[in-house]
């Protein structure tokens, strides 16, 4: 009964790593769940007043498939305030989080026969996106290059089926800030090849000094119009579950996302938009400033721990919330006799007998690399991290 489109699909492996850790603490485990891809946070007290106040508003009707008025102005607002270009209401829309953001961007922009270039390590989600949209994901291989773009290998991607690029910064899983350079370099490819730059900055306000990031559309004003901005406020607002994404796009490009939207899920949810409205105030900046800073703090706790356990390496994250170590040092070793041969092996390892969830480096591209979050309390990051020393500790 199912298509050959849904045979393909596969689930999420980060979503699916961090659910097994729920259940086994559900079953009385302890486990250091460094799977999870949410801040470990309560939202902002404003937020949570404003869904109150919706609720008890009775803001039960439909609203515009791509939002309320007010919201969509001021996430114009905001977003033209961020790149310094003017966007229009009209050139905005929310969405049910940023997933969906993108999916419709994927499926709006790309079809059969296209090709859309990722660099890779990857978000795993973008691939399964492009493939469901009947396009082609080309891969980018930045490893060597400390997961940095090298545009002139980019640059020998670009094929006369080359459609797109999906840009993710700063990114998941490395946690790495692209080069305002490299950035550059890549918005002229963009316009010089008439391609569609989707620009991910989901994590745009967890950077930490001295990187800065940098908006594409800033940098380079021309790329409005080939550009799709996604952003979200799961990340820096502690949201992750209320679903709260944005896209920002030349109108016709919104206009297609709203006729998709109106097909699927009618709008977004309307009370999540109250909220929202709520979270662009300005009396949340000292909220943001706050979760930045801790994790700037447990950043170092984390690095530190990773850093002292031979032989692991690991590029030092400057964005987002995640380390990506190079873990393949510790193939072809054995744990009690048993011989360790691949990433996932060993997350699997580490979940039975060291009780820490990671994401094996397979989910995004990567057979040699494990990502782990660090948007967990300090004590569980020790904790997990001593575990898992030990557990390398033991291996033969």
């Amino acid at each position: 009964m199912l298509t050959e489109r849904a045979r393909a699909l596969t689930g999420s492996q980060t979503s699916g790593m961090r659910n097994r850790a729920r259940k086994l603490s559900a079953a009385g485990v302890k486990v250091v769940n460094f799977a999870a891809g949410e801040l470990d946070q309560d939202t902002s007290q404003i937020v949570k007043d404003a869904a109150h106040r919706a609720i008890d508003g009775a803001r039960n009707q439909y609203t515009d498939t791509l939002g309320i008025k007010e919201l969509r102005e001021g996430l114009a607002a905001r977003v033209t305030r961020k790149t310094g270009v003017e966007y229009a209401v009209e050139e905005i829309g929310f969405t049910a989080g940023a997933k969906q953001a993108l999916f419709a961007a994927a499926f709006v922009g790309f079809g059969p026969g296209d090709e859309v270039i990722i660099p890779a390590p990857y978000w795993v989600t973008f691939p399964e996106q492009v493939r469901l949209a009947g396009a082609t994901p080309v891969f980018l291989p930045t490893a060597e290059n400390d997961f940095q773009i090298d545009v002139e290998a980019l640059a020998q991607l670009i094929t006369p089926r080359t459609r797109g690029i999906i840009l993710n910064t700063p990114h998941n899983p490395t946690g790495v800030v692209y080069h305002t350079g490299a950035l550059e370099k890549i918005a002229r490819l963009v316009l010089q090849h008439n391609l569609t730059c989707v620009f991910d900055e989901c994590y745009d306000e967890l950077v930490y000094a001295p990187a800065v990031h940098q908006n594409i559309v800033k940098l380079v004003p021309e790329m409005k119009a080939r550009t799709i901005l996604i952003g979200s406020f799961s990340k820096t607002y502690c949201m992750a579950g209320w679903r709260a994404g944005y896209v920002a796009a030349p109108q016709p490009i919104i206009k297609a996302i709203a006729n998709l939207q109106s097909h699927t899920a009618s709008n977004p949810c309307n009370l999540v938009q109250y909220a929202t409205l709520a979270a662009l105030e300005p009396g949340n900046d000292p909220f943001v400033t706050r979760i930045r800073e801790q994790l700037r703090r447990q950043r170092e706790t984390a690095l530190q721990l990773v850093q002292a356990i031979a032989p692991l390496t690991c590029v030092v994250p400057t964005g987002a919330f995640y380390l990506f170590p190079d873990v393949s040092r510790l193939l072809n070793r054995s744990f009690k006799g048993e011989l360790l041969t691949s990433v996932d092996q060993l997350a699997e390892m580490l979940l039975e007998h060291a009780h820490i969830a990671v994401v094996p480096g397979s989910a995004f591209g990567s057979d040699r690399h494990v990502r782990i979050s660090y948007a967990i309390p300090t004590e569980q990051i020790t904790t997990g991290l001593q575990s898992l020393a030990r557990f390398v500790q033991s291996l033969d």
